[in-house]
């Protein structure tokens, strides 16, 4: 008998554990939590992001090569 209420929790944690997965894959496939307001908000936040090629980069600090030691 303890059995088949173990297995019968067991059962019943995977089948809700399928649907709520389910309806997370659903919520985030349809784009998730937004954190723009509006799409106005979204279009103007894009226009002050800096490009890929605005931002310096720094050579690595760790390099063997120009090491004092």
């Amino acid at each position: 008998m303890k059995a088949f209420l173990l297995l019968g929790g067991v059962l019943y944690t995977a089948v809700i554990g399928w649907w709520l997965m389910g309806r997370l894959g659903h919520f985030l496939d349809k784009g998730g939590i937004s954190p723009y307001w509006d799409e106005a908000e979204k279009q103007a936040a894009k226009k002050e992001m800096p490009s890929e090629a605005d931002i310096p980069t720094r050579p690595d600090r760790c390099s063997k090569y120009d090491s004092n030691i």
